[in-house]
């Protein structure tokens, strides 16, 4: 088998780091894999995210120890309906109520 020298300023670049992050995600995987088989450092953009908790929920965590009191989430009680005799005093006289209820 052939040995090739490789050089990995493209893919340390800019612009590389540019077209893998608005590329579909599928693309970035095959870059990490390809470069994982070959033996290549993976580029800081592309190495994966470490798994488990991440770091938002240690966030909010703190949030809620400095504000205990939850926000309330019940909407104000409505108005009561009105009667039909206040809706019939509050609408404006227009030609069809002129005309065919009048």
């Amino acid at each position: 088998m052939a040995i090739y020298t490789v050089t990995d300023d493209v893919l340390n670049s800019e612009q590389a780091q540019g077209y893998f992050e608005r590329a579909h995600p599928r693309a970035l995987m095959g870059l990490r894999a390809t470069l994982e088989i070959l033996g290549i450092p993976v580029p800081t953009y592309a190495i994966r995210r470490k798994p488990g908790r991440t770091p938002a929920k240690d966030v909010m965590d703190a949030i809620r120890a400095d504000m205990p009191a939850q926000f309330s989430t019940a909407l104000a009680p409505r108005k009561p309906n009105a009667s039909p005799d206040r809706v019939a005093a509050a609408t404006v006289p227009n030609l069809y109520n002129e005309t065919f209820t009048g």
